[in-house]
């Protein structure tokens, strides 16, 4: 008997398909167009449910990934799928697939008509693939205009529901969820009206025993969010950022990861009053002076994220970076208290990691004069960079961005041609929504070239101490820009144990006699 497997994906974003139906009307294929040699087996059928084909890669779709490997070691000789392009959204990695199933002699057939054994399926293959990228960019620019007359008409557009409430499923707007809107009325009466702050308000609900709506212990993030949602005083503010897609690609040119990013639309959608207030519109608005307040209080001094052992140091306890803060008191001006403390720590408290506040002065001066006492063993004033630019990576990465560039050129070419297949509105949309992809990757091929440039001049150069550090060996520590420079210039990364315990040291750097 000869091995037939069946592969089925329902997509988060399909609804009314489910993947019972799609393996039903598979086996109902078999059993109109094969014969009685060919059988499938439970251990057969491989299926991803609830996977994007848009965001996600072959490697993230397990049962995609099973099946390329049980195709490899010959444990069927078809496989079914009820379109050719149900294997995902993009043109690229279906095509990827199909060498994988042919390479591993696998015939491939599909409830549309598409059989890897005619040679006229390769040309159907392209079509196909070529006619459900431009529907699926139709689709998603008709879901985004429903969601924002959602919005428009008072209607909760999206899947995600703001804790404090739920949607109803009758009238679709929002209702208040009593016990989570009680724990959002707490954390807009902390801050505003007895000026607490966002992570000591995560940590007395936590406390407390409060969760979040998905039964995890509240973060600052969290807290963040919620004072600066407008939903809480009964408005719908929608379509402020849309999703973009970035394809992240490895050395050898193979789709590694697909990133969403959230850029600024430009042009949200509000709509006033649309649902139950939980928070008075003025006490609203009074959180978002007070945020304001304390960003330029920080902002006055010096970004946080300057700070010299920003990014470098490491919590030796739990792993986790160590972040930077700054204490200040109200009406005293002169009072600016320095520490690095545990990121876990400062998400959620001791309960995740014991590690102390580490005064950041007095470790500042530690690590500097750790690296002179490290510099002055050199026999020779000279550094070997360990650190080698990485520009075969890059190189990688701008042929990888100059093959997408012809890809979206030819895909211009191929729509213009094929514009009498659409009607005037949905052309302008595909190929304004190609000209903004095409821009970003212009935009990015610049970046890389920059780098690869930046890189060259620098990588696998022998330095002096002098030429690397400069005039720095001479500063005052407290110069915290200065030392910020020098730290990041030699260390690579710093563990710590507690207030006083450096327990590793990693140089860019080898010094050698």
């Amino acid at each position: 008997m000869i091995p037939v497997a069946i592969y089925a994906r329902v997509s988060t974003d399909q609804q009314g398909e489910s993947v019972h139906h799609q393996i039903s009307l598979m086996k109902d294929y078999m059993g109109r167009h094969f014969t009685q040699d060919y059988e499938t087996a439970d251990r057969l059928i491989y299926v991803d449910e609830g996977y994007s084909g848009y965001y996600t890669t072959i490697l993230e779709r397990p049962a995609m990934s099973q099946l390329l490997e049980d195709a490899k070691s010959g444990k069927f000789k078809v496989v079914l799928f009820k379109e050719i392009t149900r294997m995902g959204r993009d043109e690229e990695e279906n095509l990827k697939i199909v060498r994988i199933l042919e390479a591993s002699g696998v015939r491939i057939k599909s409830n549309d008509g598409y059989d890897s054994e005619r040679p006229e399926s390769k040309l159907l293959f392209k079509i196909s693939n070529f006619m459900a990228e431009v529907e699926s960019e139709r689709i998603s620019s008709r879901v985004s205009a429903g969601f924002r007359e959602k919005a428009r008409s008072g209607k909760w557009p999206s899947s995600r529901v703001p804790f404090g409430y739920r949607r109803s499923a009758e009238t679709h707007r929002l209702e208040i969820v009593e016990e989570q809107a009680e724990v959002v009325r707490m954390i807009f009466n902390w801050y505003v009206y007895e000026r607490i702050g966002t992570l000591s308000i995560a940590n007395r609900l936590n406390d407390m025993g409060y969760v979040t709506a998905n039964k995890n212990r509240f973060q600052q993030a969290a807290i963040r969010k919620i004072l600066v949602n407008e939903v809480y005083t009964g408005d719908i503010v929608y379509g402020i950022s849309r999703a973009k897609l970035e394809r992240v690609y490895d050395a050898n040119q193979n789709l590694v990861r697909k990133n969403r990013k959230y850029v600024a639309t430009g042009n949200p959608v509000i709509c006033r009053d649309a649902h139950p207030a939980i928070v008075e519109r003025a006490a609203f608005l009074m959180a978002q002076e007070i945020r304001k307040e304390r960003q330029g209080k920080v902002g006055r001094t010096s970004n946080r994220a300057k700070y010299p052992l920003s990014g470098i140091l490491y919590c030796d306890r739990c792993g986790a970076g160590m972040v930077s803060i700054r204490s200040t008191k109200p009406g005293n001006e002169s009072y600016n208290y320095r520490y690095y403390k545990c990121g876990q720590n400062h998400k959620f408290g001791k309960r995740a990691c014991v590690h102390e506040p580490v005064p950041a002065r007095e470790l500042e001066i530690d690590v500097f004069q750790l690296v002179l006492n490290e510099l002055n063993k050199a026999a020779k004033q000279s550094l070997l960079s360990r650190k080698k630019a990485g520009s075969g990576s890059l190189g990688a990465r701008l042929q990888a961005l100059e093959e997408q560039r012809k890809k979206l050129q030819k895909k211009q070419v191929n729509i213009a041609a094929s514009g009498d297949l659409f009607d005037a509105e949905a052309f302008r949309e595909i190929m304004a929504g190609l000209k903004g992809r095409m821009q970003t990757t212009e935009q990015q091929i610049e970046t890389v070239r920059r780098q690869i440039e930046e890189n060259e001049k620098a990588e696998n150069k022998v330095h002096t101490v002098k030429e690397v550090l400069g005039e720095r060996l001479a500063m005052n520590p407290d110069e915290i820009h200065k030392l910020r420079a020098l730290f990041h210039k030699l260390i690579e990364r710093i563990d710590i144990y507690d207030k006083t315990t450096i327990t590793r040291v990693k140089f860019k750097f080898d010094l050698y006699n």
